[in-house]
């Protein structure tokens, strides 16, 4: 039986912590939606944050770039000397399609990005288009090294969120799933090119499991740890490379309705949401020692809910892994959902 899960720690394991986060001096980047709760924890650490990434900007296939930034987030980062890199996302695939093969509809884009950036003062911008098509692959490289040139002769930062990949043609474990998400997800990246025009790449080293999968793992050790050898052995310097790192956690339970019948799928949910079904249920959350993350599951209903939980604990070998492979820093998604015992870990930064 692996140990239960420590949700306390003593005053000498937190200086030891901290002083071990003090050796490794890895970018922080944050990033924060539009929520109270995740804005809420930006006021109270920005004092140990470094950049901050803004998920509030979305884009069209005409390439308009359209959301609402809350200006009190650009003046705590100004006082603190905190880097602003907004992304801006889309997830339609035909959407993208168009903006990729529209000349104009780049051109919007990257005129826009100018736009904003010299009105709110941003560093840079993060692209996090998804769901790409692998038809799109030199399209996207295209549109991606365009909008390099520009942000970089106008002084700007360019970086890339990048769906996990840990090799560059699909598995053969699953054939039909890997399939899809080769062809739909991961393939249209073409690491290398992007990441030699690119500042750094945040790849998003999270979403092990899905909806799409059983349960299992948010984003296992050693599966984190084989994307990391695979992202450098294709040459990216590791100061190109920020890792993603969970800060949410994974709750499965079944679900059924009249046009998808039944299923089983699965909510991102924060840390205090854990605690609530940690309680509800009077669960006792196992470590998993090879996995670095704790995980339970119960009997609901006659069927199983599993849950695996992204605490301190988990934090902290994750942050250990950045460190162990000297890479930029970690892009920890999302602000709000943590485990507010990360920053005992993480000290200020000066």
């Amino acid at each position: 039986m692996r140990s239960r899960i420590v949700f306390s720690v003593c005053l000498a394991c937190m200086l030891c912590h901290a002083t071990s986060a003090q050796t490794f001096q890895g970018e922080r980047l944050f990033y924060l939606v539009n929520s109270l709760e995740s804005k809420q924890s930006f006021f109270q650490h920005a004092d140990k944050i470094s950049v901050v990434c803004p998920d509030v900007y979305q884009i069209d296939s005409l390439g308009v770039i359209y959301g609402e930034m809350d200006m009190r987030i650009l003046n705590i980062a100004r006082q603190k000397h905190i880097r602003v890199i907004p992304l801006f996302a889309s997830f339609d695939q035909h959407a993208i399609h168009e903006l990729l093969n529209r000349p104009e509809s780049r051109l919007e884009a990257i005129r826009m990005m100018l736009q904003y950036a010299e009105q709110f003062g941003f560093a840079g911008w993060q692209f996090d288009l998804e769901n790409v098509s692998l038809a799109d692959r030199e399209g996207y490289t295209s549109f991606y090294k365009q909008a390099a040139d520009s942000l970089h002769a106008h002084g700007l930062l360019i970086s890339c969120a990048i769906v996990k990949a840990e090799q560059s043609t699909p598995m053969n474990a699953h054939p039909s799933y890997e399939r899809y998400m080769y062809e739909n997800w991961s393939g249209a990246f073409d690491l290398q090119a992007i990441a030699e025009v690119s500042d750094f790449v945040s790849i998003m080293t999270y979403d092990q499991h899905t909806a799409l999968t059983p349960p299992g793992p948010v984003a296992g050790y050693p599966w984190m740890e084989r994307i990391i050898r695979y992202v450098l052995s294709l040459g990216i310097p590791a100061e190109k490379f920020s890792l993603g790192v969970p800060l949410y956690s994974d709750y499965w339970y079944p679900v059924g309705d009249p046009v998808h019948g039944a299923r089983s799928t699965r909510d991102e949910i924060s840390y205090a949401a854990v605690q609530d079904l940690v309680q509800r249920f009077q669960l006792h959350p196992q470590w998993l020692d090879d996995q670095k993350e704790s995980m339970a599951y119960w009997e609901n209903g006659g069927v199983f809910d599993w849950l695996f939980i992204e605490d301190a604990r988990a934090f902290e070998a994750r942050w250990e892994l950045a460190k162990k492979y000297r890479l930029r820093g970690i892009s920890a998604w999302v602000l709000g959902a943590e485990d507010p015992a990360i920053w005992k870990f993480l000290p200020v930064i000066k």
